[in-house]
């Protein structure tokens, strides 16, 4: 979410509109960034995450895993679509 959105506010002020493929590869990078980090913390926290019973484990991966997964991945894909954004010029009346 910090990569994608501090390139694209760059891009925007700058007049920039990227590549469909230039402006998804940041949402994919945030993705895998915060994926490696929650695999981590995950690795971590095994153990006493599995003393939990089944219900609170659920509870537990929904709001560390599901929750972060989701919000970073709607901003990113937010700021990505905001990057590509091209205004047009409303259309003109015909003065005839």
């Amino acid at each position: 979410m910090i990569l994608s959105r501090t390139l694209a506010r760059r891009r925007i002020a700058a007049g920039v509109r990227p590549g469909w493929l230039a402006a998804w590869l940041l949402v994919i990078c945030d993705t895998v960034i915060l994926l490696a980090l929650l695999a981590g913390a995950i690795w971590l926290g095994y153990s006493p995450l599995m003393a939990l019973p089944v219900w609170a484990r659920i509870i537990t991966l929904f709001v560390l895993f599901f929750v972060p997964l989701q919000l970073v991945l709607i901003t990113s894909s937010m700021w990505a679509t905001r990057s590509r954004w091209q205004d047009t010029a409303p259309p003109q009346p015909d003065p005839h």
